[in-house]
């Protein structure tokens, strides 16, 4: 009987991984030939407890912990409520769900990249995925200078030497392959979540008087300096900037649609798996996003004198939260809080370079770029891929040189303009297989698949598209103000979308490519094979007998409660 088991095991896991094969050629744009005997392939390793985590783990960065300093002081406190309230309630969350309805129905590997190329145009499967590489490799820089910049908190020791620690101990964990990323992440994850609520506590108790000061300071931090700064100009006009500066910085803390996809092609039970983690957007939403930021302005006035005097400083001294903390009369918490957000940095850059290594794979099996970056080793980590985007991510050393809130905003600049970009190009992806869906009379229509509420569509789709490409277009508008211009930043506020256009008519030219209809987009080919290596899985994952013993037993049903 166990012998037959075994076998029975043995059999599926050889089918699968015939799949797994098939899946390379089918995904493939341009008939590049990767064979996974040579290369190797990446593995569905990811849970739901994994991907679930990780989701939230990503949008709680050194962005919300340390980048909002700038936007509070400039904008003020409702300013920055209110555009994170806009930015991730009308762009952030349909298009999570706009993810999770497509990568639920077909969750091939590199997912959005490969949809660009097989529903809209191969030149912008192209664009998208080299933009969406940058920009991984971007955030990768600015939170591994982050990193760095928060260590300094307890020593003097020369940032270079973080910057290594950083880069070394990721290369080291990512090597690994995706079995430990996700534990890694799953559980810094659940510190990041500890930490964030462990402050909206300290900030809700603190401000009905329970602190060594006995100052029961309520909402008065709001009002202070006024609830909405003028930026650059007077009047409405000025409080109208400064409520749109803050979207600049909401779009670079707010992300998640991105991993979502990415982690599609290795998730296990991706169909069941992807759903639950985009209906799960809103808990990133109101308790992160919105929680986070109305508790932050809470207990740290946007004209604090201390948080004024750190506008150019980098690291934990100038976070909002550390500052209100000390303001208090609290010892000691600054430096449980400054750990914590190191690790968080960490982390974020750990997840940037799966996400950057994962769109050199996606595009090495499209034939973007050479064989050598679809080669796997055995437990699935794309090794080369990995590799260079290490070495990129060596222009953390920028910092070094020069000042570190410089570089710092460089990045942030940086990676949030090709996150926009690519988000972009996913609303059009989204636009493109909602039609095709009908025109082709897919299998997606059935009622099995998960799918945006009817309520919300099209009108949210299509405002959160306007709204994306608002932001990108005018992310810049400060620098055209009298004293502001200057060649560094007019660089890094449009590098992003203007190497995105080249890279796009650039292929476009050199391929001669089509725009496809909806008749002509691919929502097919490999879904056959993904309903294959859903059913083998089921039954795999059902003939593996669970871990016996009462901890496995309170530990699967504390798994089952919170992310099944």
């Amino acid at each position: 009987m166990i012998s037959d088991k075994k076998d029975r095991e043995s059999i599926v896991v050889e089918d699968m991984s015939s799949t797994e094969e098939i899946l390379v050629a089918k995904t493939n744009d341009f008939g590049a030939e990767i064979d996974s005997r040579d290369y190797g392939s990446t593995k569905r390793k990811l849970s739901s407890r994994h991907v679930a985590l990780m989701i939230i783990g990503q949008s709680i960065g050194t962005g919300l912990y340390i980048g909002l300093k700038t936007p509070l002081m400039d904008s003020g406190s409702l300013s920055l409520f209110l555009g994170f309230l806009f930015w991730s309630v009308t762009m952030i969350w349909p298009l999570m769900m706009a993810v999770g309805e497509m990568c639920s129905y077909l969750p091939i590997k590199g997912s959005f990249l490969h949809y660009a190329a097989r529903w809209l145009d191969p030149a912008m499967g192209f664009a998208v995925t080299m933009i969406y590489m940058y920009t991984c490799l971007m955030f990768l820089c600015f939170e591994v200078v982050a990193f760095a910049s928060v260590v300094g908190f307890w020593t003097p020791v020369s940032p270079a030497v973080f910057i290594s620690v950083g880069l070394l101990t990721i290369l080291f964990f990512n090597v690994f392959g995706v079995n430990w990323y996700g534990e890694i992440e799953f559980f810094s994850s659940i510190l990041k979540v500890l930490l964030i609520v462990g402050l909206m506590l300290f900030t809700l108790i603190t401000m009905c008087g329970a602190n060594p000061k006995h100052d029961a300071y309520g909402f008065r931090n709001w009002s202070q300096g006024g609830l909405m700064h003028e930026f650059l100009a007077k009047g409405s006009t000025g409080r109208f900037l400064g409520l749109w500066n803050v979207l600049i910085y909401a779009a670079f803390s707010c992300g998640g649609p991105d991993m979502l996809g990415m982690v599609a092609g290795e998730i296990s039970q991706p169909r069941r798996s992807i759903a639950l983690a985009a209906k799960r957007t809103y808990v990133r939403i109101y308790l992160f996003y919105i929680g986070g930021v109305f508790f932050m302005a809470t207990i740290c006035s946007s004209i604090n004198p201390d948080l004024l005097a750190a506008r150019s400083v980098s690291g934990v001294a100038s976070s909002p939260w550390v500052i209100g903390i000390k303001s208090l009369g609290v010892h000691g918490l600054d430096s449980v809080v400054n750990a914590v957000i190191a690790t968080s940095a960490w982390s974020c850059g750990n997840g940037f370079v799966y996400g950057a290594a994962r769109s050199a794979y996606s595009a090495s099996l499209a034939g973007y770029l050479p064989k050598i970056f679809a080669k796997c080793l055995p437990n699935g980590c794309p090794i080369y891929a990995v590799g260079t985007c290490m070495a990129i991510g060596c222009l953390s050393y920028l910092s070094v040189s020069a000042s570190s809130n410089v570089v710092f905003n460089w990045f942030i600049n940086l990676s949030t303009t090709g996150l926009l970009c690519t988000f972009s190009v996913i609303w059009l992806c989204y636009f493109k297989f909602k039609k095709a869906v009908v025109a082709q009379n897919a299998e997606q229509l059935d009622d099995k698949y998960f799918k945006l509420n009817k309520f919300f569509y099209p009108w949210l789709p299509y405002w959160a598209f306007g709204f994306n490409n608002a932001v990108l277009f005018f992310n810049g508008f400060w620098i055209f103000f009298p004293g502001k211009f200057s060649v560094a930043n007019l660089f890094t506020s449009y590098f992003a979308p203007v190497l995105f256009l080249c890279l796009y008519f650039g292929w476009k030219l050199a391929k001669k490519t089509k725009w496809r209809s909806v008749m002509e987009a691919d929502i097919t080919t490999g879904l056959a094979e993904i309903n294959a290596e859903e059913i083998l899985e089921k039954e795999f994952l059902d003939a593996t007998p669970k871990k016996e013993g009462v901890l496995w037993k309170i530990w699967n049903k504390f798994c089952d409660i919170c992310f099944n």
